[in-house]
């Protein structure tokens, strides 16, 4: 009885929820917000790891995050190098490859789950933030406010992932990979020295 009393009291709690603000959250990871931003806009209090399991969670269900790519898309990629140092050609290439695509079937590799100390859960946040000095706080708190499993995992080309990509493909160390699905193209390298000013 009170295993059926625990499920009830659970669905109820997730009924409310979604009513109170779960429609909001799918609403603002669409537009891109980051986990504080998010809490920010919320008028109903929400506990913060609700509202980042609800938007993960949603990120997930949606295909705006993926743990793994289509099997077959990834076999038949044909693989892109290009270096930093030729950012005009890597822009290019880039903004030719997503006229071809268009956003919905290209994805960027995010490694950022992997960056975690062993046994350090709870300061992942703060790991990622420290790793990604080439992004701007509002870029750092996105990235950081997903929580990432400890695999690579690859993230749609919203406009948000876009604005960070461009930066991390610079950011010393860090590498990058797009994934083009559509036509079966994957850019790639590794960023090596920082390239001029933007």
């Amino acid at each position: 009885m009170e295993e059926r009393r625990r499920y009830f009291d659970e669905a109820l709690s997730d009924f409310i929820h979604d009513a109170a603000s779960g429609g909001a959250i799918r609403h603002l990871v669409d537009l891109g917000y980051s986990l504080e931003q998010i809490m920010q806009s919320l008028s109903y209090p929400t506990p913060r790891e609700r509202v980042r399991s609800t938007a993960y969670r949603y990120m997930l269900e949606s295909g705006l995050l993926l743990r793994q790519l289509p099997g077959e898309a990834e076999a038949g990629l044909h693989i892109v190098r290009l270096p930093v140092s030729d950012r005009e050609g890597l822009y290019g290439c880039l903004q030719e490859n997503i006229r071809k695509n268009g956003d919905v079937e290209v994805y960027f590799a995010c490694p950022f789950g992997t960056w975690r100390r062993p046994g350090d859960k709870a300061g992942q946040e703060e790991q990622i933030r420290d790793r990604l000095a080439c992004l701007n706080g509002r870029e750092r708190d996105y990235i950081a406010g997903i929580p990432w499993e400890n695999r690579m995992m690859y993230h749609r080309l919203n406009a948000r992932m876009r604005e960070i990509g461009r930066k991390l493909i610079l950011c010393p160390g860090i590498g990058y990979a797009y994934y083009f699905l559509h036509t079966g193209v994957r850019l790639e390298g590794t960023a090596g020295e920082r390239a001029g000013g933007d």
